[in-house]
């Protein structure tokens, strides 16, 4: 008998894969003690990055959540280089540096972020490989992801949801867009919601932010996983400056993540979020085991 065929790894494409992670993440002033919490959970991100998902093509993204560039905050007369530049928090930015660096992505909702401006944020350029407003597979700075991710307190009133729709869309991932080869269509879609409070601002509900984000993923349900890092239910003794959820009206980032099959949530006022990372790679893992892209 001729010997037996070699049909190589009997796992499924996607789990060879690709997989494309958003970030969706508030930058309102009451996030200064999360910002310190994520900050130091970018380590174990990135360890979890390496070791559950080694040899994986990853696409990683921080969007805007707004619709102008937030380090003008920073240009105001009385804070720029009086107060260590645009005050105690905010010592490496320099002023007049949005003159040459600021165009007309870094003011758009749902775009890639490259330059986090403002208390608690980066203070300066991210320039990432390729020249993307993304992190790809082979990454050379081990800091591009503190870099994209440190967006600081100096936004609006987020409509996290609306900017997950936008950070997917044809316009801003197709030719000419700022995400431009960013969503791909044979990559399991991660997004990540994290916030202090709920989303007030979103006008689509969440079955309209499900449909769009399924339909950026041409119609395959089983190729997102939705994560949210939100206010949860008291349990003990309330964390001192952090929201819980009072219970009172459904929270609508729950909501919209609670409409994809896989989802998982962490808590904001965690001390670290390693952990909700590592649970939620597992998860990660799952689905790319199911997704068999088309």
């Amino acid at each position: 008998m001729d010997p037996a065929p070699d049909l190589g790894d009997p796992q499924p494409e996607g789990c060879k894969g690709k997989i494309d992670f958003v970030f969706v993440i508030s930058a309102l002033g009451t996030m200064a003690g999360e910002q310190d919490q994520l900050l130091a959970s970018f380590p174990g991100f990135l360890d979890v990055l390496e070791t559950k998902f080694a040899g994986f093509d990853r696409h990683i993204i921080s969007v805007n959540t707004d619709e102008k560039w937030r380090g003008m905050g920073c240009e105001h007369p009385d804070l720029c280089g009086n107060q260590g530049n645009c005050g105690p928090y905010a010592m490496d930015y320099v002023c007049g540096s949005y003159a040459d660096t600021v165009f007309k992505c870094d003011r758009t909702r749902g775009a890639g972020l490259l330059y986090n401006a403002g208390s608690y944020a980066t203070n300066h350029v991210c320039e990432l490989d390729g020249g993307n407003r993304y992190i790809i597979e082979g990454e050379t700075d081990p800091d591009a992801f503190a870099c994209i991710a440190q967006v600081g307190t100096f936004g609006d009133e987020p409509p996290l949801a609306d900017t997950l729709v936008a950070a997917v869309s044809d316009e801003l991932n197709g030719p000419g867009g700022c995400n431009e080869g960013f969503l791909r269509d044979d990559a399991l879609l991660v997004f990540v919601f994290i916030m202090d409070n709920d989303d007030d601002e979103s006008v689509l509900s969440a079955k309209k932010v499900h449909d769009a984000v399924v339909a950026a993923k041409g119609g395959d349900e089983h190729a997102i996983v939705g994560l949210a890092i939100i206010p949860q239910p008291l349990e003990g003794e309330p964390v001192p400056g952090c929201v819980h959820d009072p219970g009172i009206w459904p929270s609508h980032l729950r909501e919209v993540v609670q409409t994809f099959d896989y989802h998982r949530e962490g808590n904001i006022c965690a001390d670290s979020y390693d952990a909700f990372f590592n649970e939620a790679a597992d998860l990660v893992h799952e689905a790319c085991d199911a997704f068999i892209p088309q």
